[in-house]
């Protein structure tokens, strides 16, 4: 299985609705992109690291199906919208591998 960690700063002066908006965007495309086995997004709490960023974890069960969902039209479109909320200079991107045990 194969995950996918996306990090994203918030821009200067986001309203929370803004924010809130992208992340449900980003949820969204579980229904539309059938290789996405799971998808979780949310607004960092700021333990450990800052808060203005959101993380978005995606789960697939190969590379095939990962490079089948950066080729989707539903992922296009979030992509392409980004820089409404996010700065695009910066996003922190990473590939996993994880066992299924």
């Amino acid at each position: 299985m194969i995950r996918h960690i996306f990090i994203a700063t918030i821009k200067d002066g986001m309203s929370d609705e803004m924010v809130n908006r992208k992340i449900e965007e980003m949820k969204a495309m579980k229904e539309r992109i059938p290789q996405i086995k799971s998808i979780n997004v949310g607004r960092s709490l700021g333990i450990a690291g800052p808060t203005n960023t959101v993380t978005m974890v995606i789960d697939t069960l190969s590379k095939e199906d990962f490079l089948a969902i950066l080729g989707s039209d539903a992922h296009k479109e979030v992509a392409s919208r980004a820089g409404e909320v996010f700065r695009t200079d910066n996003f922190i991107l990473s590939q996993i591998e994880i066992s299924c045990k």
